[in-house]
């Protein structure tokens, strides 16, 4: 925290205009002290925020021992962004600020300017050796307060496993593994297990190196930056092809639920007091930036930008659920020791998606059809019968609504791991985590559905009801299906790799690989002939390519499976002659010749109605270069 003070004959301020929104509310707008008094102007620093109670602390005692020294009773303190290059978020700033009004009062004669609007002030300094000074303070340890702010919330006092039957069985940290269900012979308890264990020892991340970095630079997806910092990553054509896949595919889940798209920046305003706040909530690390106007700073998510988007949107009751979403850019900086792979990074995308609802019992009805439409996710595509349930929330929220939310999981037909709290620490009474278990052991969670019971009334997002009055939504949900594309390529790596470790054959889902079909012709004799076959086989959106670099036909099918090709295609004077093709099939390793309508068919059928994209590299493999290795 930085300080400015002087000591005045008088001091004269007035509210001109509100500086951001969510300043302060107000009831006057000029105030005149016509006496002595030390005026304190004041900067809250991002460091701060480290124990914000720590420099109030030392404020309040500096400024009580000086106005004794002077023999003045009168103290004004005045918010002061402009001494600091380095502001801390609008929230913290204001809770010290109220802190230091706190401390203050009844020890001095006391006034406050507003925070977060325009000033004009009159001052006249006194003049003497000690009428003006100036200081800094550091952010100490922890105060009592201070651990009671970080640990009034996020503290949980409960941990409770649900099984498929509808038991449900308190657990510890100490006593989990003695949990009845574990004795369960099921797959899925087992996954469990491992879960609560990475959850309650705090170590969801193995020592050893992730599999998944060895898959994704064999196969040229996605790779390390090295003019970038650790934790951003380039995409390969291959890898940027599978990322839009997932959007495409999130995208359209979205819409399916009946949510509009939306478009947001990504730098955040430093001295926006209310989306600050939320900001504050989160608890995560921010990334800044300074572009010469003040510190700014990259959003973590959707929300602090999708929220003042909503609020300005006009709804009535009959049009709630007011359901968006976006394909969202999003930042944390988090710590070296975090960034493990895909696993956590630093920068990553991810479909966030908000519905605010008019009624608790409309947002039951939302919750539970994203639970659902979720639950399917995993198991048709990240992780079949490999992820379980974790929830968070309060206590209180869980007793009210406790069959309902045991009913969810066994719906889904997984098991659940509950943690609550006391009091909410974040804007959520609830919240959901589709958790895989990786090759090691970890677990990554993918997606989730949150159940927001602040940012409503916070952000004034809400309806209009018949009297043309704004109702403030009492909850928002928000989901992300794939949680960040990042962790989800991670997760169907991850789970490759257990396939593989099992003996089943290794390979991306049909409609996510990169090349779906690969034509060998036998000799350059035939390659027309397998130019033809391509051009009939693209015509029906299934990505193929031809190998054409001279190579021996079995040398040729051994770098088709290495790459994973799913179905691998030999054209020479027999499938010429007879206009059938031999049909290599990668899932069972087994050998069909078939016509190329029934083929086109079958791969058809396997790829469902999932999102297609174009081949994104040149159909001749000779004409590729080598991008990785």
């Amino acid at each position: 925290m930085k300080i400015l003070g002087i000591h005045t004959k008088y001091f004269n301020f007035q509210s001109r205009e509100k500086a951001m929104e969510g300043a302060e509310v107000i009831s006057y707008g000029k105030h005149s002290i016509d006496r002595e008094c030390l005026v304190m102007f004041i900067s809250v620093e991002k460091e701060d925020e480290k124990s914000p109670i720590s420099v109030a602390e030392q404020l309040v005692s500096d400024t009580v021992k000086r106005s004794e020294n002077l023999g003045v009773k009168s103290v004004v303190i005045y918010p002061y962004v402009h001494l600091t290059e380095n502001p801390a978020s609008p929230a913290v700033a204001l809770k010290v600020l109220d802190e230091i009004e706190k401390q203050l009062s009844g020890k001095v004669e006391l006034f406050r300017a507003p925070f977060g609007w325009y000033k004009s002030f009159e001052i006249s300094c006194l003049g003497h050796p000690l009428s003006e000074w100036s200081g800094r303070y550091f952010p100490g340890k922890d105060t009592k307060k201070d651990e009671e702010l970080k640990r009034k919330c996020s503290e949980f006092i409960g941990y409770l496993i649900a099984d498929l039957k509808g038991n449900i069985y308190e657990v510890s940290p100490e006593n989990f593994r003695d949990c009845p269900v574990f004795s369960e012979k099921e797959e899925i308890y087992s996954l469990l297990k491992q879960f609560v264990s990475n959850e309650l020892s705090s170590k969801s991340q193995s020592d050893s190196v992730p599999k998944h970095i060895g898959y994704m630079k064999k196969h040229e997806l996605i790779d390390y930056c090295d003019v970038s910092e650790k934790g951003h990553y380039k995409w390969y054509p291959k890898g940027l092809l599978i990322q839009k896949l997932i959007m495409d595919y999130s995208g359209k889940l979205a819409v399916d639920w009946g949510a509009f798209e939306m478009k947001n920046p990504i730098v955040i305003r430093g001295d926006h007091n209310v989306v600050g706040e939320l900001m504050g909530e989160f608890h995560e690390r921010d990334y800044r930036v300074d572009g010469g106007r003040g510190i700014a700073y990259l959003r973590y998510a959707s929300d602090p930008l999708a929220f003042p988007f909503m609020q300005k949107v006009r709804f009535s009751f009959k049009q709630t659920p007011l359901k968006v979403y976006e394909e969202a850019t999003c930042f944390r900086n988090e710590q070296d020791g975090e960034v493990s792979g895909l696993k956590r990074v630093r920068n990553f995308m991810m479909t966030d998606m908000h519905g605010a609802c008019a009624t608790v019992e409309q947002a039951g009805e939302e919750f539970e059809i994203l639970c659902l439409k979720f639950a399917s996710l995993m198991n048709d595509i990240i992780a079949p019968g490999r992820w379980v349930l974790g929830w968070e929330g309060t206590e209180d929220f869980f007793e009210e609504h406790k069959e309902w939310l045991v009913n969810i999981g066994n719906k889904m037909k997984v098991p659940a791991f509950f943690k609550l709290m006391k009091h909410m620490s974040h804007y959520y009474a609830m919240k959901n985590e589709y958790q895989t278990i990786t090759e090691d052991g970890s677990n990554i969670q993918v997606s989730t559905v949150q159940w927001d019971v602040k940012d409503g009334e916070r952000f004034n997002i809400g309806y209009v009801n018949e009297e043309g009055k704004k109702i403030p939504c009492p909850v928002i949900i928000h989901a992300s299906s794939f949680g960040s594309i990042e962790r989800t390529l991670c997760s169907l790596l991850e789970n490759i790799a257990i396939n593989e470790k099992s003996g089943i054959v290794p390979m991306f889902p049909l409609w996510l690989s990169p090349t779906q079909v690969r034509i060998i012709p036998v000799s350059e004799e035939y390659l027309p002939f397998a130019s033809e076959l391509c051009d009939k086989i693209k015509g029906h959106n299934i990505r193929v390519d031809i190998d054409d670099r001279g190579e021996t036909v079995g040398k040729s099918i051994r770098n088709g499976e290495q790459e994973w090709i799913p179905y691998l295609l030999v054209a020479g004077e027999k499938e010429k002659s007879s206009g059938l093709v031999t049909v290599r099939q990668r899932e069972d390793r087994s050998q069909k010749i078939m016509s190329p309508e029934d083929f086109i068919n079958m791969v058809k059928s396997r790829a469902g109605n999932m999102p297609f994209r174009p081949l994104p590299l040149p159909v001749l493999l000779s004409r590729r270069p080598v991008f990785y290795g």
